[in-house]
């Protein structure tokens, strides 16, 4: 009974199945090699030949997870909290961040992203009439045609909602009240677009109206995913806020300074090339700092009751502005793996020299004994 317990035990616990495979598989393989070796050459020889071997074996593949960071790797990047602020955005309450970067970022003067796509559609309009949102102007440039879907795709996500815009399968079973409740609704959820948000869609819109940060670049959603979710984390660990769920607050805008530069916002294949260049002759890393901004939502917000839809999520524009500021640790994903590599490489070297110098000497007695002889 006690074996089958041991049994039961081992095929359980995964860490003791996978030791076990794992011994299972140097005992059979790599001690297999190793008997065939010294039955040959003897346990000395044979141990020294299989020992380069190995050595070798593991230089060549702690290089690979050295270039690409994975196997036996080390901590990845992460964001660690500076410090959180709240405040006025209308006051600009980065002022006074102990963070000296912070200080420069004045998120306050940014546009509003429902304004720059009205604004974005209203031109286009006022340039090529309103068939241009249905069909290509003739006689324009292939960059035209590129603005026009742009403006056309940020229209359709976050521009202005009316009845007339509303599809039939928005509006079958409806009546004329409910649609317009219903385009009401649609419209408010646009308005309450995020730069970032925008950015994710059209981000020539964005590129073309922000204003400068002071050295701060916006982010859109999907460029900030892990700045978002590590400044929900912290913010929802702080003791000073009394958040007690992600759907308490809605995340504004995300930005970041510093680091190693990258690519340009439409880059050719120079672009890559030199970016890439740039980057490996660039040895020491930048000090990265991100931003992540939120701000509680409205009391109707939380409104949700079983079989509706869930509301739409608004900032409260009473509540004040938090700001999350975090900097950028580079962990240590790739100097295990090089310290692997570098090691099994030196006693690699090491054992080769010893096998060498052995063959050295053993050209050197069979010359002796074959002069002896003749």
């Amino acid at each position: 009974m006690e074996m089958v317990d041991l049994i039961a035990g081992i095929a359980w616990d995964p860490e003791i199945r996978g030791f076990l495979a794992v011994l299972t598989g140097v005992i059979v393989l790599m001690g297999s090699v190793w008997l065939v070796l010294t039955t040959n050459t003897g346990i000395r020889l044979g141990t020294l030949i299989a020992a380069a071997g190995f050595f070798g074996w593991m230089t060549i593949m702690a290089t690979t997870w050295w270039m690409y960071g994975i196997g036996y790797a080390g901590d990845t990047p992460t964001w660690e909290l500076v410090e959180i602020i709240e405040g006025d955005a209308s006051e600009g309450h980065l002022t006074f961040a102990a963070l000296d970067q912070a200080e420069r970022l004045r998120s306050e003067d940014l546009p509003v992203a429902y304004e720059l796509v009205v604004a974005a559609t209203d031109d286009l309009i006022a340039q090529y009439g309103e068939s241009v949102l249905v069909n290509d102007p003739a006689d324009v440039s292939a960059d035209e045609l590129a603005r026009i879907a742009v403006v056309r795709t940020a229209r359709q996500e976050y521009g202005a909602v009316t009845v007339a815009a509303l599809t039939p399968d928005q509006t079958e079973g409806l009546d004329g009240d409910a649609i317009a409740a219903l385009a009401a609704d649609e419209d408010a959820k646009n308005r309450a677009t995020t730069l970032s948000e925008l950015a994710a869609v059209a981000p020539l819109l964005v590129d073309e109206d922000i204003a400068a940060l002071g050295g701060w670049d916006l982010l859109s959603t999907a460029e900030s995913g892990e700045a978002q979710a590590s400044a929900i984390a912290m913010i929802l660990r702080s003791a000073d806020h009394n958040f007690g769920s992600q759907s308490e607050f809605k995340i504004l805008e995300a930005y970041t300074i510093g680091g190693k530069r990258g690519l340009p916002a439409d880059p050719n294949r120079w672009d890559r090339i030199s970016t890439q260049i740039r980057t490996a002759l660039t040895p020491t890393h930048p000090t990265r700092y991100g931003i992540v901004q939120l701000r509680a939502v409205t009391a109707e917000s939380l409104e949700s009751f079983p079989g509706q839809k869930p509301p739409t999520v608004f900032a409260d524009t009473d509540e004040p502005v938090i700001s999350v500021v975090m900097i950028r640790n580079l962990g240590n994903l790739r100097f295990l793996p090089a310290l692997v590599a570098i090691g099994s490489l030196l006693i690699f070297l090491a054992l080769s020299y010893v096998l060498h110098e052995r063959d050295k000497v053993v050209m050197a007695r069979r010359a002796k004994f074959e002069a002896g002889a003749s």
